[in-house]
């Protein structure tokens, strides 16, 4: 079914109008993914969308120029993000080509968990949820990621953040993919001795209570530092993330990071109920300036055009996932992924009739 264009403006009207918004307070809409091969004809597409701003994984100081120059000619602003993942697996086979690189550790039924669901297409067969909400007892995602512990492997960030805040133009340093492989911890040496040293420090505080604050706020602090190391290279420049894997003990807990635009998922890829939706969506802006008055809320929205590995959602479903986040108080959206999105005509329609 398509949704006509009349209806879906006169739903905005009426969301300006009942919320007390003006024009000035206009939706804006992010995507992770910058087609790099066809990078002209994307971009003209994207900004016929609607988008404002793409995020890519490239912290090439000349491909980020580039990209840059291109993309201001569709007033479309371009950020880099860094990741805990591909990034820096690189980055310590460079730095420390003998060292073993110090990915998180999971116990023993995690890791048979991890070797089913990699195996074959199982994935795809499972009610896997890819790093969103697990609905599975073990579930893991299927990237390894660094332990938040090596303070040598945090530091190996800090040249791609110089490479990122060197290109003028570039309006944000983007964090993709910082969270624990199994949702909740790590189990590698460094970090139990730490949760043994933070549970004598707190005697009164049950273990599951002290595992869940320490490793939390474990992951909260590394994000901040460098957040705050990327400020002290461009004190100008913004930090955007998207949460994700998903914290399984407290999955809204975004607004702890002293982030400009702090995306958290309000609909996954996984067909989410509305009335879950709209429930996240006004969380994450409700509760955007808890900690830090910088902090905008985020809403993200999944969309993979991948039938047969991901849920298909028609033109129909990401209208309601859209409409219900903006009902309910998301004026900043994030989408991934938005080559899929500009290389899909329906849902591309939708998008456009929201943010063009």
């Amino acid at each position: 079914m398509k949704i006509p264009g009349s209806y879906i403006a006169a739903v905005a009207v009426g969301l300006i109008a009942s919320s007390g918004l003006t024009a000035a307070d206009d939706l804006v809409l992010s995507g992770w993914g910058l087609d790099a091969k066809n990078m002209e004809t994307f971009l003209e597409q994207a900004a016929d969308v609607g988008f404002d701003a793409l995020i890519t994984g490239s912290t090439d100081p000349e491909f980020l120029a580039q990209a840059v120059e291109a993309a201001a000619k569709h007033n479309i602003s371009i950020l880099a993000y860094i990741s805990p993942m591909g990034h820096i697996q690189r980055a310590w086979r460079e730095a420390y080509p003998d060292v073993p690189i110090p990915w998180q550790v999971m116990n023993d039924d995690e890791e048979a968990a991890f070797n089913f669901i990699s195996a074959g297409d199982n994935s795809y067969i499972i009610p896997y949820q890819w790093g969103g909400e697990a609905i599975m007892t073990n579930e893991v995602l299927t990237n390894r990621a660094i332990c938040f512990s090596s303070d040598a492997a945090r530091d190996l960030f800090k040249p791609m953040i110089d490479n990122i805040a060197s290109v003028p133009g570039v309006d944000a340093l983007g964090f993709d993919g910082f969270g624990y492989q199994n949702y909740r911890r790590c189990y590698c040496e460094e970090c139990q001795k730490r949760l043994a040293d933070y549970m004598a420090a707190h005697p009164d505080m049950p273990e599951e209570e002290a595992s869940v604050n320490y490793f939390r706020d474990a992951l909260v602090g590394y994000i901040n530092h460098l957040a705050g190391y990327a400020r002290s290279k461009r004190a100008n420049i913004k930090t955007s993330i998207h949460i994700w894997p998903v914290f399984m003990p407290e999955p809204l807990y975004g607004n702890r990071l002293d982030i400009d635009y702090c995306g958290q998922t309000a609909a996954w890829y996984t067909l989410w109920p509305e009335e879950k939706i709209a429930e996240y969506s006004r969380i994450i802006v409700q509760d955007a300036n808890n900690y830090y008055p910088r902090q905008q809320g985020v809403g993200m929205i999944g969309y993979y055009d991948r039938p047969g590995e991901f849920p298909v959602k028609d033109a129909e479903r990401v209208d309601m996932e859209l409409r219900t986040m903006i009902e309910n108080g998301c004026r900043r959206i994030q989408v991934c992924s938005s080559i899929h999105v500009v290389n899909s005509p329906e849902i591309a329609e939708v998008f456009r009739r929201y943010f063009k």
